[in-house]
């Protein structure tokens, strides 16, 4: 073979792997501009953390119940069952409210 064709495979496969790079660098760009906005609006959706000082359970004013004494441990949770029942009978009322509306709603 002539030592000209060994020169023109040369820069043929230099271009080939100059273009295979350019080609992967730009649809990198381009994936990494398409992550970047989706993490945007994740971020935009996503509720953010508190700052270092603040604690997250800014809600509740008592300690874990394995750490109260069982008195107070079993009021809290008679008062959430409680809360638990009356949502039950909330719900079933409401249930009974649509059906007796769409019972009626045909006629």
């Amino acid at each position: 073979m002539p030592g000209w064709i060994w020169i023109l495979l040369v820069i043929f496969m230099l271009a080939m792997l100059i273009g295979g790079a350019v080609y992967a660098i730009r649809h990198a760009m381009a994936a990494s501009r398409s992550i970047g906005r989706v993490s945007e609006d994740l971020n935009r959706h996503m509720p953010q953390p508190p700052a270092a000082g603040q604690s997250q359970a800014t809600d509740r004013t008592e300690g874990p119940a394995f750490a109260l004494p069982l008195s107070q441990s079993t009021e809290r949770y008679s008062q959430a069952h409680a809360l638990v029942l009356e949502r039950k009978e909330q719900r079933r009322r409401n249930h009974g409210l649509i059906w007796r509306r769409w019972k009626h709603f045909n006629r």
